[in-house]
């Protein structure tokens, strides 16, 4: 812990001593990639009334180069906000984050296509999981059923056995859910690159 602040500290005093150096430009730039990343979070926790409106503010009379590192900081912020999800709050987190994609890149051809892709893949990891888990509940509930009687009968009470808290489960679950992330994760990132590529 001592270390990641340190490292943490050494960071932002790097950061210090580069800004003491930087450029006006410079310094405008890193303001400007700030008051991108705040605005992006701000939208993601809905408290921007007219999201389209404030941007189209904050673009104006600024140059191609400060545009293009606003909507650049703005996509990663979002971009980082599209993960695999284990629930539908997390689907409902992604959707809400492709939704912001869509509006700072509207201009672009095909982008709502992208959109929808990865929408369909969040949704189908999601429901593919679901899926997975339930039969593998189903599996070991058989198993431990004849577990319960047995105990139950030795002891001569009822016994019952919780199968999502027994390791045996967790182990194999962990296992399967990793493949199955491994495998749509990659997916997932080729399909970011390409807003990446677009906003680059």
């Amino acid at each position: 812990m001592a270390e990641e602040i340190k490292s943490t500290l050494e960071i932002a005093l790097e950061k210090a001593a580069k800004l003491g150096k930087a450029s006006k430009e410079e310094l405008e730039i890193e303001k400007l990639k700030e008051e991108a990343q705040k605005l992006s979070a701000k939208f993601l926790r809905d408290e921007v009334e007219n999201f389209e409106k404030v941007l189209k503010e904050f673009l104006k009379n600024k140059n191609p180069n400060q545009k293009k590192v606003i909507l650049q900081s703005m996509a990663k912020v979002f971009l980082r906000n599209i993960v695999l999800p284990n629930n539908e709050y997390q689907l409902e987190d992604g959707k809400k984050a492709l939704k912001g994609l869509n509006l700072i890149l509207k201009q672009v051809p095909e982008i709502n296509k992208l959109s929808q892709s990865i929408e369909k893949l969040l949704k189908e990891y999601l429901l593919h999981q679901q899926a997975i888990y339930k039969e593998l509940l189903k599996r070991f509930s058989s198993g431990v059923e004849a577990l319960e009687k047995a105990i139950s009968n030795e002891i001569g009470t009822q016994v019952k056995i919780n199968v999502e808290e027994h390791p045996q489960f967790k182990e194999e679950w962990n296992k399967i859910k990793q493949k199955l992330s491994e495998e749509y994760e990659r997916q997932l990132e080729y399909m970011k690159n390409i807003f990446e590529k677009i906003v680059s």
